[in-house]
């Protein structure tokens, strides 16, 4: 195996047609049961908040209470206010689907979700990579076809439900706000979309499964000096 390659200052140079191109970075947890319609939020404390649909009485997090949007919209709203929206992109993590099991079959790619008394020797046996600690969440292709051994379990990956992310509406009416100190800074809402059905590739609006993790990237330009256009 060779040795692993090291990031290093030689490549720091970013060239963009941008006087100060800014990027946001955010992850969270769709969860529908929770007031806020999501979990685990991470951005570094840029987004203050992130909102979903909720099955329960919306929650406000930072001072922002839930609109509780429909099923399908996510309303995002940061700390700071931006000049211009350039665009986002974004992955998701597909929830593990039931039957949580206690075996596998090899070929097959399982999600750990309990622990239990199985060793890492155990793991491992089953196709677990060496080098790594077994953890609930983590990911690993099967080797080998039966009981797993101890208490342990894993389960096995869904489907994604969702294939296109896009902004609704003009986004640029709503990234700079009048009064960030009492209302926070640029809200962004988002759809999800999905295939109408089996054979028809028509996108509707469809709410991520429970579980599923949203990760995105918002670019905007901060600063309001005009380069070619933009």
């Amino acid at each position: 195996m060779s040795d692993a390659r090291g990031f290093s200052l030689n490549g720091k140079a970013y060239y963009a047609n941008l006087a100060m191109p800014t990027s946001v970075y955010l992850s969270f947890v769709v969860a529908s049961g929770d007031g806020q319609g999501v979990t685990s939020l991470k951005s570094n404390g840029y987004v203050a908040a992130v909102f979903m649909n909720t099955s329960v009485t919306p929650t406000s997090v930072n001072g922002l209470l839930n609109p509780d949007p429909a099923a399908g919209f996510a309303v995002i709203r940061t700390r700071n206010n931006f000049n211009k929206f350039l665009g986002l992109s974004q992955s998701q993590v597909v929830a593990v689907t039931a039957p949580t099991t206690a075996s596998t079959v090899a070929g097959d790619v399982y999600v750990i979700t309990v622990l239990g008394t199985t060793t890492a020797a155990q793991w491992t046996a089953k196709g677990f990579p060496s080098g790594f600690t077994p953890a609930v969440g983590a990911t690993f292709v099967a080797t080998a076809t039966g009981a797993i051994g101890g208490t342990g379990k894993v389960g096995i990956p869904g489907v994604g439900t969702t294939l296109a992310v896009n902004a609704v509406g003009t986004v640029n009416t709503m990234i700079a706000n009048s009064s960030i100190a009492q209302n926070s800074g640029a809200q962004i809402v988002l759809q999800f979309s999905a295939a109408t059905a089996a054979g028809n590739t028509a996108l509707v609006k469809t709410a991520p499964a429970d579980g599923t993790i949203v990760s995105l990237k918002l670019d905007f330009e901060q600063s309001s000096v005009s380069i070619d256009g933009l």
